[in-house]
């Protein structure tokens, strides 16, 4: 905006030489010039005229109406007006104001001069609005200090902000000649504490200064912030690859390695209550332990809390080592427990043994990664890489990257599992299932790679795979007036999350297949509903409106189910097949007639699954059971099998 002042200050002289100019010429008219020149000359002195007073004028209004300063923001009085719109609102809620204080600019005002802090200004103000959002507004109002007034937000999104930029200006400073520092305040007016917008400035004012206050009396004292609170420094990916692929190239043949990665099991607990100074503290305490282990080769801090370590393990066996480690964690643990204010502290190390030097780095980091997570189940918190982990983390990985072009291909098969009427003894409706029937010939079961699509939330596209292919099913049996059958279809709990859009998704496709109600039914786990009571019920409503039967599976699978059941707005109840043991004792009777007594007094229709033997029938019929589920009747079929079966 400077320069614009100075270019229009430049144009009124240059108007004002054009003028000059004109007078002299009409003066020296006949003193030998052609009327042809000038004219020419005329021309141009009005056309210099005319352009320099229109872009005199342009530049005016630009300075008039642009309210931004030299750093590129909003000025003072932009702020002020953007204030007294705040004042004159009806309220100031979810209206959040941060305030920043720039550090060291009179340092550099009087070192290398003010043109020099003007840049620092301006950088510092580049990085301010790399943070904002559609609803900021960000000013400048004194020397070194800006406010961002940010309209509908949340105490989570100024963190983010005020993270965000801290995150720019760590990578800015690792190469900036004048490194860049700040303090900030923020606060926000809500309903728990209601501010008006000057009051609001004011809040935000004092924790700025606060935060200035602190920042100065730690560099203060810059030896005291170094020896107690620096942490370790950690290592990049490509550095450990290196340091790993140097120890086992030069290793001897004789050497025997094992590579490792030990956590801290929820470490950012002791941050977010002991604070970081404590949680720095502790991970380089857990360092210098990780280094005196015995035959330690090399040891770093990876990221975070993880720290990666090489040993000499030759001449030991396995187990022992194992065991070893065991040992020295609990004893880690223990002196971090009695040297700082922490009340719980537990140690998670994944274990690689490296047979020769034919893995590649990234495939050691990778593996052991994998046994430092899956060590966070086990009671000892030491996990070992095995050839059945190798297995298993193959198959998720071919799982999790072939799914897709699986469910284009069509690999995924429906299996029907028939339900026995109770009184009957006739088929009477079906569960439907899926296998994934691979390329190769191999045939996988839902155990095997439902968990991993639950995990990746891909089982949400495969659900609708199903109902899809089931309604198409009963559809096309209809159209050639062949026999159909009611079929359960199961709901995995990730449709909860968008339930709207479920049942939405789900009426489609019912309409677009025109599947008469009386012959869907929906099965929701009991857990499922426990932690989805809302979403679950508004489900129920919609298609109980629809006359579609909602089913409970796995009633008593874990929950007081007692205790909710009168609640539960289910058609019918699918028992556990846990409470169907082999030789259903006379206790488990009891406990199967009461919770029978009690669904049928509810008026819920009643289902056993998992029903294997004779003497499992024969309770069930006597205690009118609606119907029978189990391998002792059918197990899963495919569907040319199941067709004839109905047939």
């Amino acid at each position: 905006m400077e320069k614009n002042k100075v270019i229009s200050k430049l144009c009124c002289l240059e108007t004002t030489f054009y003028i000059v100019f004109l007078t002299i010429l009409i003066l020296h008219y006949k003193k030998g010039l052609g009327n042809r020149t000038f004219a020419l000359l005329i021309f141009l002195s009005f056309l210099g005229c005319a352009v320099s007073l229109a872009l005199r004028d342009y530049l005016k209004s630009l300075l008039r109406n642009a309210g931004f300063d030299v750093a590129g923001v909003h000025d003072k009085k932009s702020l002020e007006k953007e204030l007294l719109k705040l004042q004159n609102a009806d309220d100031t809620l979810n209206i959040g104001v941060m305030m920043f204080d720039l550090n060291n600019l009179k340092k550099i005002n009087d070192t290398y001069g003010h043109e020099e802090g003007d840049l620092f200004i301006q950088t510092f103000a580049s990085y301010l609005t790399r943070i904002l959002t559609e609803n900021s507004f960000l000013a400048r109002f004194g020397g070194d200090e800006f406010v961002i007034i940010q309209r509908e937000t949340s105490w989570s999104e100024l963190e983010q902000m005020n993270m965000r930029l801290q995150s720019l200006l760590d990578a800015y400073n690792q190469t900036a000649i004048h490194p860049i520092s700040y303090a900030v305040g923020y606060d926000i007016s809500c309903k728990n504490h209601y501010y008006l917008i000057m009051d609001l400035l004011k809040m935000a004012d004092q924790k700025m200064y606060q935060d200035k206050h602190y920042k100065k009396s730690l560099t203060a004292h810059p030896d005291r912030l170094y020896s107690q609170n620096r942490l370790v420094e950690s290592i990049s990916t490509d550095s450990l690859k290196e340091k790993i692929s140097t120890i086992l190239t030069n290793s001897c043949r004789n050497k025997q390695y094992a590579f490792l990665m030990t956590d801290v099991d929820n470490f950012h607990l002791i941050n977010d209550y002991w604070g970081y100074e404590t949680g720095t503290a502790i991970l380089n305490f857990l360092f210098k332990k990780m280094e005196l282990f015995p035959q330690t080769v090399f040891v770093n801090r990876y990221h975070s809390d993880v720290f990666a370590c090489i040993v000499d393990i030759t001449g030991q066996n396995q187990q022992s080592f194992r065991e070893k480690v065991i040992r020295y964690n609990k004893q880690t643990s223990s002196e971090i427990l009695e040297a700082y204010p922490v009340n719980y502290l537990f140690l998670n190390t994944g274990i690689y043994y490296l047979e020769g030097t034919e893995i590649s780095s990234e495939e050691l980091i990778s593996h052991t990664n994998i046994v430092r997570r899956k060590a966070k189940t086990e009671l000892s918190g030491v996990c070992e890489y095995s050839e059945d982990i190798a297995r298993d983390e193959q198959k998720r990985a071919e799982t999790i990257h072939t799914f897709r072009n699986a469910l284009e291909q069509k690999e995924f098969q429906l299996y029907f599992q028939p339900k026995i009427n109770g009184k009957s003894q006739q088929i009477s409706s079906a569960e439907v299932l899926v296998r994934w029937q691979k390329n190769d010939g191999s045939l996988w079961f839902p155990d095997s790679f439902l968990p991993i699509l639950e995990e990746t939330g891909e089982v949400e596209a495969l659900d609708y795979y199903v109902y899809e292919a089931a309604f198409l099913w009963l559809s096309e049996r209809m159209k050639k007036q062949q026999k159909i059958i009611p079929l359960s279809l199961n709901v995995s709990p990730i449709h909860f999350r968008k339930i709207n859009t479920f049942i939405h998704k789900v009426s489609d496709l019912i309409d677009k297949y025109k599947i008469p109600s009386q012959y869907l039914i929906f099965e929701i786990t009991e857990t499922t509903y426990i932690h989805n009571i809302d979403a679950v019920n508004q489900m129920i409503r919609f298609f109980q409106k629809k006359n579609i039967r909602i089913s409970m599976d796995d009633f008593g699978s874990g929950y007081s189910s007692l205790n909710t059941l009168k609640d539960i707005l289910f058609d019918e109840v699918k028992i556990d097949k846990r409470f169907l043991d082999d030789d259903l004792s006379e206790k488990g009777k009891i406990v199967l007639q009461e919770i029978f007594h009690l669904l049928k007094r509810t008026n819920k229709l009643i289902v056993c699954e998992g029903v294997e033997t004779k003497e499992m029938v024969d309770f069930l019929v006597q205690e009118n059971c609606d119907e029978l589920q189990g391998y002792y009747y059918y197990k899963p079929l495919e569907m040319q099998k199941f067709e004839a079966l109905i047939a």
